[in-house]
C-alpha cells in the first residue's frame, strides 16, 4: 500500500515536468552511430537523433572531485543514454549516467550526470 494516491502521484510528477519545462532550456543529443569504433574511445562518429527539454545545473567546485561537471534533470520519457553526447546551450558534454528518481513508486524524471568536452 503506498503513503500517497494515485492523484498525488499524478500531481507529482505534473509539478516536476512543469518545473523542467520552465526552465526554457534544451539540449540536443547525439548517439553514436552504429559500426566499428576503437575499443574504448569516442571516436565513433555521432548523429543528432532529437532534442529534449532539460533544467541543467553546472556543478559547484566543490564536487567536482567526482568528476562531474554538471547535471541535467529531464522528462521521464526521454531517449538519453549513458555516453550520449549533450548540448546544453553552446556547451557539449558526455553523458556519464542516467538515473531514475522515484517519488513513492512513481518515476518524476531521470537525473543525468554530464562530464563537460573541453576544448570544442
Amino acid at each position: 500500500m503506498s503513503c500517497v494516491s494515485e492523484t498525488e502521484q499524478r500531481q507529482a510528477v505534473a509539478d516536476v515536468r512543469a518545473i523542467i519545462l520552465a526552465a526554457g532550456q534544451q539540449a540536443a543529443i547525439m548517439r553514436a552511430v552504429p559500426g566499428e569504433h576503437l575499443y574504448g574511445t569516442d571516436e565513433s562518429e555521432f548523429a543528432t537523433i532529437g532534442t529534449i527539454p532539460v533544467e541543467c545545473v553546472p556543478t559547484p567546485p566543490d564536487e567536482l572531485a567526482q568528476k562531474i561537471d554538471g547535471t541535467a534533470n529531464v522528462l521521464p520519457e526521454a531517449d538519453v543514454q549513458a555516453k550520449d553526447h549533450l548540448t546544453v546551450g553552446c556547451l557539449p558534454y558526455r553523458v556519464q549516467t542516467v538515473r531514475e528518481e522515484r517519488w513513492f513508486g512513481v518515476v518524476t524524471h531521470k537525473v543525468v550526470s554530464l562530464v563537460r568536452f573541453h576544448g570544442r
